[in-house]
């Protein structure tokens, strides 16, 4: 086994390890302390925040994966398409049933403010899972496919975009840093591992 194998296989373990103790524990430590600070910087009135959720539901997702397919076929044509698909696919999937087998309770209203009480899980988080299958997807796109000032406006757009979506779900109170965090961590895995393709 090469340097490159072990990297993926030691990253996919440490993804599996982190899910198994999201799924022993309610919150990681630090999440409270960081969830509220993140709460404190941001504004009081949240519908900012709603609507910034709302594009990681159907059909706003739609959308997503719509912008993310041509841009991945300008970038790298049909397979680079075809590819970001089975990035969108792969989460979608990961996010309808990992969420009962972890069955992380969501952020409780007495340790930090919750806008509303959702019912699901709180990890996988489906939102940061769709915000890292497209604007995740792209990103590495980018810093794979690209050169010069198209790669780093590409990144830096889709970094922004992804810490959007973080700043709205901890502002709502939907979920903790950490389940965030390792969504996203185990969305952009999937997304370099289906780069390494094109």
């Amino acid at each position: 086994m090469g340097l490159k194998e072990k990297i993926w296989f030691a990253l996919f373990a440490l993804a599996l390890l982190l899910t198994f103790a999201a799924g022993r524990l309610p919150y990681f430590p630090g999440d409270v302390v960081l969830a509220k600070l993140v709460q404190s910087l941001m504004p009081a009135s949240t519908g900012w925040a709603q609507w910034v959720s709302s594009t990681g539901k159907s059909p706003w997702c739609l959308l997503l994966l719509a912008i993310t397919v041509i841009l991945s076929f300008r970038i790298a044509g049909t397979r680079g398409a075809l590819l970001s698909l089975a990035s969108f696919a792969g989460m979608w999937i990961l996010g309808l049933y990992l969420g009962s087998w972890v069955a992380r309770p969501r952020p409780a209203p007495d340790l930090i403010r919750v806008a509303q009480q959702l019912t699901g899980y709180s990890f996988p988080s489906v939102h940061a899972l769709v915000y890292a299958s497209t604007f995740g997807f792209l990103a590495v796109l980018f810093a794979v496919k690209t050169s010069g000032p198209q790669r780093l406006s590409g990144i830096v757009i889709c970094g922004a975009m992804v810490l959007l979506g973080f700043a709205a779900r901890l502002a709502l109170g939907a979920h903790w840093p950490s389940d965030l965090l390792l969504s996203s961590f185990i969305g952009f895995l999937w997304a370099a591992l289906l780069v390494r393709f094109i």
